[in-house]
């Protein structure tokens, strides 16, 4: 049986994030939904895809060239958020550890 944890002292909150980070954050959401609307008005500007090839092997090739080319950019963007998230959060941990005294120091 499991008893009651702490609560994490290393929960990030606003006051973590940089001017900067929330400016990259909102730089990179901004560049996913621009690729996106770019994917979309290239091979579907009515609002429907509408193949470039006649064969349903060779639609299917389009569709999966097209289907990484959004995956790369969402990709991107999980990747660039995740480095905002980190560098708040190494800022974090930097700050805890400097406030709490360590082993050496309670000997």
């Amino acid at each position: 049986m499991r008893g009651p944890t702490a609560p994490n002292m290393y929960q990030l909150t606003i006051d973590d994030f940089t001017d900067e980070d929330v400016a990259e954050f909102h730089r990179l959401m901004s560049e996913l939904l621009t690729k996106c609307a770019s994917v979309g008005q290239q091979h579907a500007p009515e609002g429907t895809w509408v193949p470039s090839t006649a064969g349903l092997f060779e639609q299917m090739a389009e569709s999966m060239q097209l289907v990484s080319e959004v995956s790369r950019a969402l990709n991107d963007t999980r990747s660039g958020i995740r480095r905002v998230g980190g560098r708040a959060r190494q800022r974090l941990y930097e700050r805890a550890g400097s406030s709490h005294e360590g082993p050496a120091e309670l000997a």
